[in-house]
This record gives structure tokens, sequence and C-alpha cells, in this order.
């Protein structure tokens, strides 16, 4: 049996004394005050037998609706309820440094899909019977595991973040992949503490950032997450970015690849993987795609330089981007034609006549589109039939894998129908001479990463350093 368990049939005996206390207090007292008097009658015991079975079902229905409103685990896993557990974890968070991580089942939706709901409902309780077990072999016996949605159960603990990180580096090597009933099951965890801040609200968005983005590098906690939020709210009003410029070499001169970083007020960078959970969150983005892309026009000169930005699918869908990019060409008449527009998105785009008016006309206007992540996102394959699009830029899992035969057909195949649907093809992230030449020998268009060219500041790409 779990902690978990353990509370609820804790709590299910102490609200039935509270509720079943009362109605044996009060039969009692009546009963003692009927017959201690003299002239009781048969009549009168009827009247008030009837009173008291009224009483009592009322207090039975009571019962069972309060039950249900004071519910401290969920019904499937017996783990307990978001609310409970946000309790646990505020009480917590009062007394001193407290440490949450969450663990989650990452193909739930796939064993559902497969093997029925059923069957995906006993893997999590194989999932959270796992985790107990391995926790309370390390001395944790009373652990405190809330389901929060899906399969991602959070785990409530005493301390600061690093005192469980092997613990947690080593459930994952014991669990991260293993069979259950013949089912795969296959388990991520994220790690974080109470030092970030005091809400659980904001600690929760920030494991669904480390969730999503395993490989950000965690050297930027200078802040809590409130000040985090107020440096990057800060550094976009008063338009502290730093734009660097990566060379991309192939058919056409002076290309380059732009990433963006904001900058603190104390002039450290921040980086992509802390900035963009925040200003979608903010709904932001926006403003500072917009930014970006009048920083970029206005290098635009009368010399052949491109320049590739990548923004969100729904900041290019935004009516309000795409007027502030069409009237930009107004202001710098360089730019029209030297701007790709480069996407990615995971999930298909269901109103797809719609996206693929705005993508001509983006086109029309005077920029590029370009499509990210080929062979990674099968939205990217799906997009490429069916949108007018100029570049393809290939997933990095292929330049990392360009020397393997198989990676070498694929890309062969990817790389000849991009071509067949009209646009030309890039690869990024190319380290060392060999990617080089097998990206030139499979007919690639554009080839870049650090063997190539390094990033230049703005200052470096205008010549003045």
């Amino acid at each position: 049996m779990t902690y978990t368990e353990q509370k609820e049939r804790e709590h299910r005996f102490a609200l039935a004394l509270r509720m079943g206390l009362p109605i044996f207090f009060l039969s009692s007292v009546t009963l003692f005050a009927l017959f201690s008097q003299p002239y009781a009658s048969v009549s009168s015991l009827i009247i008030l037998s009837i009173v008291l079975l009224g009483i009592t079902v009322y207090f039975i229905f009571f019962l069972i609706y309060q039950s249900s409103r004071e519910n401290i685990t969920d019904s499937i896993t017996h783990t307990f309820t978001t609310d409970y557990f946000f309790n646990l974890v505020k009480k917590g968070l009062s007394k001193n440094t407290q440490t949450i991580i969450m663990i989650s089942v990452e193909n739930l939706w796939s064993i559902n899909e497969r093997y029925g709901i059923k069957n995906g409902d006993k893997s999590l309780q194989s999932t959270v019977k796992k985790i107990d077990r391995f926790f309370r072999e390390k001395g944790f016996d009373k652990l405190p595991i809330g389901r929060y949605k899906g399969g991602d159960f959070l785990l409530f603990l005493s301390g600061e973040k690093e005192q469980y990180l092997p613990l947690v580096e080593l459930f994952l090597s014991k669990y991260q992949n293993h069979l259950s009933h013949e089912i795969e099951i296959r388990l991520e965890a994220v790690i974080i503490d109470s030092r970030l801040s005091n809400e659980i609200d904001l600690l929760i968005s920030r494991l669904y950032e480390l969730h999503n983005d395993r490989k950000s590098i965690e050297k930027e906690e200078y802040y809590s997450i409130n000040e985090l939020e107020d440096e990057i709210v800060e550094a976009l009003n008063k338009k502290r970015l730093s734009i660097g410029f990566r060379p991309v070499y192939g058919d056409e001169s002076e290309i380059y690849d732009t990433s963006v970083k904001l900058i603190d007020s104390q002039g450290r960078f921040i980086h992509q993987s802390r900035y963009v959970p925040v200003l979608n969150r903010l709904n932001k983005m926006r403003m500072l795609e917009g930014e970006v892309l009048e920083k970029t026009a206005a290098l635009c000169d009368e010399q052949n330089r491109n320049f590739v930005l990548t923004v969100s699918p729904v900041t290019l869908r935004s009516p309000h981007f795409f007027e502030n990019a069409v009237t930009l060409f107004e202001r710098y008449p360089n730019a029209r034609h030297k701007i790709t527009l480069l996407f990615e998105e995971k999930e298909y785009c269901h109103q797809l006549e719609r996206f693929e008016h705005q993508i001509n006309h983006y086109r029309q206007a005077g920029y590029k589109i370009g499509l990210d992540r080929l062979g990674g996102y099968h939205t990217t394959l799906l997009y490429l039939k069916e949108l007018k699009v100029d570049i393809v830029r290939f997933d990095p899992l292929y330049s990392r894998n360009i020397k393997r035969t198989g990676y070498q057909n694929i890309i062969q195949g990817l790389n000849l129908s991009a071509h067949l649907c009209g646009a030309k093809t890039w690869m990024s992230m190319i380290e060392e001479e060999e990617a080089d030449r097998l990206s030139f020998s499979l007919n690639i268009n554009y080839r870049q990463g650090n063997y190539l060219g390094k990033i230049l500041s703005e200052e470096q790409l205008q010549g003045k350093v």
C-alpha cells in the first residue's frame, strides 16, 4: 500500500467519525431523555423514532455528498488530487526550501491508442507503484505523490534539488524504458526547487518548460522565476536584445541565419530556452519577433545580403504581424526579397486554406518562406506538399548522423522531394569537413555550421570590428 493510499484511508476514517459521532450522540441523548420520563408513551416513542430516522437519513446523504467533495486521491492511480497536493506543497513552501520532481509517462497517448484506456490506467498504476517502491527503498516512507494531469506525476520532497538529482538519475536508469504486462512504458523526469519561486503555479510552469526543452542549459538561474519574468519584460520593453548572424554557404552569396538573445539589467544574456516560454505565456512573442524583423530590415542595404529569421507559426498567422511586415518595406525598400521567414510547427494547422493564402501574401509582398525540421516533424513534410515555400531546413538529427548510410538514403529522398516541390534545401550544424563534403555530394543547396563559419555580431557583420 502506497503512502497516498494510507492517507486516503485515514482521511476516510476521520470523515466517518466526524459525520457518524453526531448521529450517535443525538440518538443517545434523545433516547435517554425519553425513557427517563415516567409518562413516556408508545406514540411518543414512534414519533421520536421517525424523527431520528429522518435525521439519520439526512446525515447519511450529507456524508455521501461531503465524502465526494473531500476526496483527496485520484480514483485511478490513488495519488493525491491536484488541490490536496498543492495545499501540501504550499504548507511546505512556507517553512523551508522544497523540491518538486515531475515524472511523466511520455507515451501514455500511444498506450491508450494501441492497448485501450483500461490498459493505459494499469500502466499509470504500475508507474505509481514503481515510484513509491523505489523511494521507499531509498528511505522515503511517506512520499507525497500527486497526479497533475494525464501521465504527469508530481513528487514533493524537503530540501534543495541537488541532493535529489542522483536519485532521479538512478530512477531513470532503472525505469526510463521498461515493460509492464508486455506494454512498453517510457518515463522522463525533471526537477526544480523553491529557490526559484514560492508560487506553486510558477514552479509547475517551469517544470513543463524544462520538460519540453531538456537540452536547455541550467546556467542562467540568476533570478527567481518572478524576477526572471520581470527582467525579460523589461528587456523587451527597452529593446535590449542581441542578434547573432551565422553565415550560410551555398547557391547564393552572403546568407545569414539569425539567433536572438535578450539582455538583462546586468548585461547578461537571457537564452531562448528561458525567454520563449515566458513570452509565449505573456502573449508577447509577436512583439519580440516584430522588433527583430525591424532591426534585420534596417541592415539590408545595397549589398546582396540575405537574412533568415525564425518566427513562430502563431506570429506568422497574425494579421497584425503581417500588416507590420508589409509596411516595413516602405521604410526599408532594400529589404524586399532579402528576408526569409522560417518557421516550424509540431501540430498541423487545420485551417490550411487560410494559412496558404497568408503564405502567398507574404511571398507576394517580398518575403521568402522557409520550413524547419524537415525529416523531424511530420508537419514539415505535410506543409511542403501544400504550401509554396522557398527553402526547407533539415532536422539537426540528420546532420549529426550524416555519415550513416541509412540517413544518407533518407536525406536523398527528402532532398529530391523538396526540389520537386520547388524548394531549396539547407543542412545546419555541420561541425567537420567530412560532414560538409557529404552534404555537398548529396546536392543540398545550403550548408551551415561551426566548421564553415562562426556566429557574427552586428558590428562584425557591418565590418566595424
